[in-house]
This record gives structure tokens, C-alpha cells and sequence, in this order.
């Protein structure tokens, strides 16, 4: 028999296990679903029913709502989804999250989980030495996960106290039954507490069934503790919101209100709900045997925390544009005034809970710093246009390069971090060929600054450039203005034959440099064009050459992330 302090570490040391168990499971299933979580996700654009199908499926698989809100929070912070698509994911993932719930509730309380807990730890554990294969060192985190997760509920079971031969504790207890409104307000405080506490709504829930099944609560006292742990579990997705876009400050919200507002309802309504799944379940919840508690108790909370779910999704479902207005109401979008310069758009939410999903932010912010490179080229041929370039003109393509160096950096700072993170080997490439994409585009920004310095410099004594050597300028610029646009276009659309495209319009951009090189050498020789300024013209040559080597580097780049 346990006592005492000895009993209090096993349940804290349980919890432990079981939140460790419940994280490498969770990470696990992400590297293995990662491309299919996102086409899930993608799926939630459709309609509001795909949505609330795509948040139930991808916390049926990666067994963790709190990183499915999050990854939503993400999505609507990088512009993937709206606050009415966000919601639909949401509202499916609270149905998702009850999984949890069942799996814990057959397989916890009624196997012996020694006798598989144990065994998958071990087996999952060193499959992950197989290197030939990729699939047994996946399949063995989540099966190191499961058991640990398991093993966890067990030290959690045995670190609560059996009080059936405790009746004065009972007695006590038994004061703050769920029957009346302010007790059943305080359970519900106490579950949101403590989920808040632990950041996990399946191992409180846990430790719920332990103690109901103990006979410590009761199954409406353990019902109202489960209503708290749906508020609670959105607190995380609202912590992930801070910093982010306003669309996914509005989706934290809306899944803080939505399950406000369930429990509210199911609160009014709690003693007909009690009874209806009383109805609906079989055995009974109330002073039996501890045998028959463990049998009917685990059963009847997850069945609670199901029905309050699916009510309260399919009560909520047909109403999502009346609830995205309050939601308007409680928070408004801000006045439209357009990204401020050097912040990133599209990446302001942190992606650690689901890393395989930063790779869609992610090419959107490139494709935002890519329009900042074909802003600079769209200045420049302005100023070839106009005969000259204004230091106006220069100043703003300076402006537009300096903006492209703290792109750069802070982009790849944030990717930089998910590298740390344990990733598949094919994410593990895709965020590689996201930070070669942002190197090149940044050296075309660079190059974009040096043309825009020659051609100031053509104003000077002796530098002055033809009405050919323009012409010719215009031409070469106006292909590798296209060639970017085209290599931009790539990014968020890797459709078709793009190499043989790129090439294309590379070996053509090559061409031109070497036809006006040699054009302007003949200018030279005849006395058109003074000898001073061959290496300025040549200079300017090269850079847009150069520009096209880099869109060729990005679209090698764009092949990798196919």
C-alpha cells in the first residue's frame, strides 16, 4: 500500500509520464501525417462541414487539440485560412479531442497496462535504430509515446487513494456535489484551473476518471470537472494568438467563446444531460463496487464529454456567420494600412507545436519578400524608361534592399528554430530549401541596389550612356523583370515543367547580355561610347545576369519543396 508523499509523487510523477507519453506520440504522428495534415487542413477552404471534418481528423490523429488550435491559430495568422474556416477546424477539433478520452477510457481501465505499456515502450524504443527504413523509427516514437502515456495512467491510478473504507472523507466530498448551481460553478473552476496548470485537457481528464473511478467523485461531480476542462483547453490556443495576426487573435477568441458559451447551456441544462447519458450508457455510475466504477465510470465521462461536444458543435455549426459577428463585436478587425516595413506577415505565430505546418507560412513569406525584389525591379525599369534615375529612386530601391536584408534574417532566424525542432527528414529538407530560396532572393536584392548605384553613376562627366546602350538596357531588364515574376509565380503555385521553363529564360537572359556586351564593344570601337564607361555598362550586365542565376537557384529550390 502506498501512503502519503509517496502516493502525491505518483500522481505527479504520473501526470508527468503522461504528458511526456502524450507530446511524443503527438510529434510522432505529425512526422509521419505531416504533407496529409496540411491537405487536411487545405480541405477546411471548402466549406464549413470540410472544416469541422478537418479539425475532427487531424486531433483524431495527432491526439492533441491544443496543437490543432494552435496549427488553426497559425493558418489564420498566415492568411491560409479566414476566422469563419478557422472556426469550422476548431469546432472539429473539440470533437476530435474526445478521442483521447475513449482511448483512455477502454484501454486504461480495462486492460492491464503493464502488460502492453511496457512491451511497446521497449520495441518502440529501439526500432528507432532501424536506419534503412524511415518508417520504423516513426512508427516507434508513437509507439514510445503510447506506452508512456499508458504507463502514466497507471502511476496516475495508483497514486489516487481508494476512500470507500474512508466514509467521513466521502461525506465530505459529498458537500460540493454538482446538484447545486454553486458548487457545480466551482467544479467547473477547479477543471479549468487545473488544465490551465497542466496545458493538457487529456490528462486532467485522466486523472478525472482515475478519481471517478476510485470513488472519490461522483460522475456528475466528474461531468462538471470535465466542462472545465473544455474552457481551459483554450487558453492555450489564445497564448499561441499573442503577437500574432488579428485573425488568429479572433480564432482564439472564438474558441474561448465557443466553449463558454457550451458550457454555459450544458450548465442550465446539467441534470437532463446527466440523465440522458445515464440513459444512453450501460452500467451503473452510481455507489457500486469499485469493480463496477471501473467498468461504468470511464464509460459514462467520456460519453459526457462526447455528447457536450457534438451539441454543442451542431447547435453552433449552422449559426458560425451570426458567431463570427460577435466575435467582430468583441474584437474588431483593425484599419487596413498595410504591412509595416521589415515585419514579417505571415510568420508571427510560433509553429513549435506543429513545425511540419511552418512550411505554407513559410512560402508565403518568402513570396512577400520575393515582391519586394520585383518592386525594385519594376522601379528600376521605370527609371530606364524615363532616360534617367532620380536620387529619389535610388534612395527607395536602397529602402527596398535594406528591407530585404531584415526579411532575410528574420525569416531565417524563424526557420532556423524549427530546424532544432524534431522533424521529418522531408520537412527537414523543405525548411532547407525555404532558407536557400531567402539567401537568393536577398542577393537579388543586392544586385537590384548595385544597378540602381550604376545608373546613378551614368550621370556623372564621361559616364553617360547612349540612347542604344538605354534601349538595350530596357530590353534586359524588362526579361529579367519577367524571369522573376515568372520564378515569383513558382513559389505558391510549383506547377508544370518549372526547370525547363527557368531555363529557358535563362539561357535567353544570357544571350542578351552577351549581344549588348558585344554591341556596346562595338559602340567603344567606333567612338560612340567612350572607353570609360565599358566596365560601368559591363557591370550592369552582369548584375541582371546575375539576378537570373539566383531565380534559377530558387526555382531548384521551389523543385525541392514538390
Amino acid at each position: 500500500m502506498l501512503k502519503g508523499l509517496e502516493m502525491f509523487f505518483y500522481l505527479l510523477g504520473g501526470l508527468g509520464v503522461f504528458l511526456l507519453g502524450l507530446e511524443i506520440m503527438s510529434e510522432g504522428l505529425q512526422k509521419s501525417a505531416g504533407q496529409g495534415l496540411r491537405k487536411m487542413l487545405a480541405q477546411a477552404t471548402t466549406n464549413r462541414l470540410a472544416g469541422t471534418f478537418s479539425g475532427f481528423a487531424v486531433t483524431s490523429i495527432i491526439q492533441s487539440s491544443s496543437a490543432t488550435t494552435v496549427m488553426v491559430v497559425g493558418f489564420a495568422s498566415a492568411g491560409l485560412l479566414t476566422l469563419g474556416q478557422a472556426l469550422g477546424v476548431i469546432f472539429g477539433a473539440n470533437i476530435g479531442t474526445t478521442v483521447t478520452a475513449w482511448i483512455v477510457s477502454l484501454l486504461g481501465f480495462k486492460i492491464k497496462i503493464s502488460a502492453f505499456a511496457l512491451p511497446m515502450i521497449g520495441i518502440g524504443f529501439f526500432s528507432r535504430f532501424v536506419k534503412r527504413w524511415k518508417w520504423p523509427h516513426r512508427i516507434g516514437e508513437v509507439m514510445v509515446g503510447f506506452g508512456l502515456l499508458f504507463f502514466g495512467l497507471e502511476l496516475i491510478k495508483d497514486g489516487i487513494p481508494n476512500l470507500q473504507n474512508s466514509p467521513e472523507v466521502l461525506a465530505w466530498i459529498a458537500r460540493f456535489s454538482p446538484s447545486d448551481i454553486l458548487p457545480r460553478l466551482g467544479l467547473i473552476a477547479v477543471g479549468t484551473i487545473l488544465t490551465v496548470v497542466f496545458q493538457s485537457s487529456s490528462a486532467v481528464m485522466a486523472v478525472t476518471i482515475a478519481a471517478a473511478a476510485k470513488g472519490i467523485i461522483d460522475f456528475p461531480a466528474a461531468a462538471a470537472l470535465v466542462l472545465g476542462e473544455n474552457i481551459g483547453t483554450t487558453i492555450t490556443a489564445n497564448l499561441a494568438a499573442i503577437g500574432a495576426s488579428r485573425t488568429a487573435k479572433q480564432a482564439a477568441i472564438g474558441h474561448f467563446l465557443f466553449n463558454v458559451l457550451g458550457v454555459l447551456w450544458v450548465t442550465l441544462l446539467f441534470s437532463p444531460i446527466i440523465r440522458l447519458v445515464d440513459l444512453i450508457v450501460p452500467g451503473a455510475p452510481y455507489g457500486a463496487s469499485e469493480a463496477a466504477l471501473l467498468v461504468a465510470i470511464p464509460l459514462h465521462i467520456s460519453a459526457f464529454h462526447t455528447i457536450f461536444n457534438v451539441m454543442n458543435t451542431s447547435l453552433m455549426l449552422p449559426f458560425v456567420r451570426q458567431f463570427e459577428k460577435v466575435i467582430l463585436f468583441v474584437m474588431p478587425d483593425e484599419k487596413v494600412t498595410g504591412p509595416k516595413e521589415h515585419e514579417l506577415v505571415y510568420l508571427t505565430t510560433p509553429f513549435a507545436r506543429a513545425p511540419e505546418l511552418a512550411i505554407d507560412a513559410g512560402r508565403k513569406e518568402i513570396d512577400n519578400m520575393a515582391g519586394v525584389v520585383t518592386g525594385m525591379m519594376a522601379k528600376i525599369a521605370a527609371a530606364l524608361a524615363d532616360g534617367k534615375i532620380e536620387d529619389s529612386e535610388i534612395d527607395a530601391i536602397k529602402a527596398d534592399e535594406k528591407t530585404t536584408d531584415v526579411l532575410e534574417h528574420k525569416i531565417n532566424n524563424y526557420l532556423a528554430a524549427l530546424v532544432h525542432e524534431r522533424l521529418s527528414n522531408k520537412t527537414s529538407r523543405e525548411v532547407l530549401s525555404l532558407m536557400s530560396m531567402i539567401n537568393d532572393f536577398e542577393k537579388m536584392g543586392d544586385y537590384g541596389e548595385k544597378i540602381a548605384i550604376l545608373l546613378g553613376r551614368t550621370r556623372e562627366p564621361g559616364l553617360a550612356l547612349t540612347k542604344e546602350a538605354y534601349t538595350d538596357l530596357i530590353k534586359i531588364a524588362s526579361h529579367a523583370r519577367g524571369m522573376l515574376e515568372e520564378t515569383r509565380g513558382f513559389i505558391l503555385k510549383p506547377e508544370g515543367d518549372i526547370m525547363a521553363r527557368i531555363w529557358e529564360l535563362e539561357n535567353e537572359l544570357n544571350r542578351l547580355r552577351n549581344e549588348y556586351r558585344e554591341k556596346h564593344m562595338a559602340r567603344i570601337s567606333s567612338g560612340s561610347c567612350g572607353a570609360g564607361v565599358g566596365p560601368l555598362y559591363s557591370d550592369l550586365l552582369n548584375s541582371f545576369e546575375k539576378m537570373g542565376d539566383h531565380a534559377v537557384n530558387v526555382a531548384e529550390a521551389v523543385i525541392g519543396l514538390k
